[in-house]
């Protein structure tokens, strides 16, 4: 007999773990600094541009910095965008904007500058012009991953509608993934690919394993109309959801050649008609309707990997699809790894185990092909995760001879596959048919995105403290630098240290004006013969707080860490020289 409360009771728990979701991804939003993820400005500025000039951009020669590659990409989510912060005053946003000269893009080894900017008073709340209107596109994605949880848990009641908790085990898996939350706390226009794509697949599953009217195919023509409109993976998935309107008419042998020529225009055509111009305008823009050529020049050229050298970057790729924030240069510490891949290899083991119990039927066939025997294939109930597999398969080949051309080991690039990727981890989990099992992957998954955020993230982007006075452990200087600026005094925290680890120290200063331009902080560590062993070169607050920043007459405490060379010859008594550039 069916639990009647059932139901009602699934209805809370998926409301609870969206709710959890937005609730991370606005903490992001909210605690990750203004473009300091991938890309993040280029995003919101190509929608500025649009909101501003009403026209689409393009990418010229010399190329607008501004906008960078995103210029020449499908304009969907920028015109989205666009709208919605047209009404926002965002004058000036270029000039107050402040990129960090020597932030360490791409180092995760990096102690400091992990900042891509500088962040100023003119991002502090209340929140005015370009400050409100990136904020604004970013709860825009936030939303869009709403979508994109929704369309999960739609597909995963489609595949087991007696299971529930299964799709509620899915959605809590992508919604608790870091790398998730925090790509949907961002100005990215691969929200939108993602969301477009889990609601293409929603509609592919409902047209599987529910059957099809005109209007459900012209509804799945129009979504892909649309992801073409959006991203270069919009092109993968027609190809995708052509081959599946074949395998549907092939389902349903005996039916007539015309249903399967109609099915596929309901699909293509209107997928065209909405998609179809901007690859016009690109080749005729670029001489190539996907424009990945000024992409990859903007980036670099051409860098012409084998298929080889790609996979020797499968490391990086597959710790991104799980948790790498800033510009690819901030990531939590191992046990956060652990946990996922803890959760991946279980649910491959509960994969594997069901697997063993419950053998695929084989197709038998006399020597030939024989298109009854097929088209009796397809009913099966194994059928729906090769078709959602293919999907995995093509989006990850499509990222393959991305990777070959241009450097894009990066997980987010997965997440249009999202949907058959956390349907399959939870499906594997499943089978470890414990509630406590189901508990526990949930909560662990739940702790690391939390963990990140408050841990990971904030500490990343935290200015250094103000004081009151020069504490008493540090030995004081006294020292006058020039253009206001005047050196306390200073602590090593870190007394013995072995070539390859990390030296903290502590710098005190005080202004007594505000400098003219922003001072540059040098500081060397010197090992035998005088040979330099530790270096940094920097704005003050590990890059994060110019000395124009600073209230006049206060004390900051800028503590940050330099890393030892390996070549250093110990032991020696090694001096710290501490000044300014020039």
């Amino acid at each position: 007999m069916t639990d009647p409360h059932r139901p009602k009771t699934n209805r809370w728990l998926l409301t609870g773990i969206l709710s959890l979701y937005l609730l991370l991804a606005l903490g992001y939003g909210l605690i990750n600094p203004l473009f300091e993820a991938p890309d993040e400005h280029w995003h919101y500025f190509t929608a500025q541009f649009i909101a501003d000039t009403h026209t689409l951009p393009a990418v010229a020669d010399p190329y607008d910095e501004w906008l960078s590659q995103e210029a020449a990409q499908p304009p969907l989510y920028y015109l989205l965008g666009a709208l919605l912060i047209a009404p926002i005053d965002a004058d000036g946003g270029r000039e107050q904007v402040w990129l960090n000269p020597f932030a360490a893009l791409g180092d995760a080894s990096a102690l400091t500058n992990i900042n891509r900017m500088v962040h100023t008073p003119a991002e502090n709340w209340p929140w005015q012009g370009f400050a409100l209107a990136a904020h604004m596109l970013r709860i825009f994605s936030t939303l869009l991953g709403l979508g994109t949880l929704l369309c999960l848990y739609g597909s995963g009641r489609l595949i087991w509608p007696e299971q529930p908790e299964i799709a509620l085990l899915a959605t809590a898996v992508a919604a608790f993934l870091p790398q998730f939350a925090f790509l949907h706390s961002s100005v990215s226009n691969d929200t939108l690919i993602i969301f477009l794509a889990s609601a293409a697949l929603w509609q592919i599953l409902r047209l599987w394993l529910t059957g099809g009217t005109n209007g459900r195919y012209l509804l799945l023509g129009g979504t892909v109309g649309l992801a073409i409109l959006s991203k270069n993976a919009g092109a993968l998935l027609l190809i995708y959801a052509s081959g599946v309107v074949v395998l549907l008419w092939l389902k349903n042998k005996p039916v007539s050649p015309k249903s399967l020529v109609s099915n596929l225009m309901l699909v293509v055509v209107p997928a065209l008609l909405m998609g179809g111009w901007l690859w016009l305008r690109n080749w005729q823009l670029y001489g190539d309707p996907m424009a990945t050529e000024p992409f990859i020049r903007i980036a670099g050229g051409d860098r012409g990997y084998t298929l080889w050298q790609v996979l020797g970057e499968s490391g990086g790729l597959w710790k991104s699809l799980f948790a790498v924030f800033g510009w690819f240069n901030l990531r939590p510490p191992d046990w956060v790894y652990w946990v996922w891949n803890g959760l991946a290899a279980a649910a491959i083991v509960g994969f594997l185990s069901d697997l063993l119990k419950n053998k695929a039927p084989q197709l038998k066939t006399t020597g030939r092909f024989r298109l009854n025997s097929f088209s009796d294939a397809l009913q099966q109930g194994w059928v729906t995760a090769v078709l959602l597999a293919f999907w995995v398969v093509a989006v990850y080949a499509g990222l393959v001879v991305f990777m070959m051309q241009t450097e894009a080991a990066q997980g987010r690039l997965l997440f249009p596959a999202i949907v058959p990727l956390a349907l399959g981890m939870a499906y594997g989990i499943s089978r470890f048919r414990r509630t406590a099992v189901h508990l526990t992957a949930v909560a662990l998954a739940f702790a690391t995105s939390a963990y990140c955020l408050l841990f990971v993230v904030a500490p990343a982007y935290a200015r250094p403290p103000i004081v009151e006075t020069l504490p008493p452990q540090a030995t004081a200087l006294g020292v006058d630098l020039g253009d206001g600026l005047r050196l306390l005094g200073a602590t090593v925290d870190t007394i013995t240290a072995n070539p390859g680890d990390v030296v903290w120290v502590t710098v005190y200063w005080r202004t007594t004006a505000v400098p003219t331009s922003p001072p540059e902080f040098v500081l060397e560590i010197l090992g035998r013969d005088l040979a330099r062993v530790g270096n940094l070169h920097s704005y003050h607050g590990r890059g994060l707080y110019p000395a124009t920043l600073w209230p006049t007459g206060a004390i900051i405490a800028d503590r940050f860490a330099v890393r030892l060379e390996e070549t250093a010859v110990a032991p020696v008594l090694a001096p710290v020289f501490v000044g300014l550039a020039n």
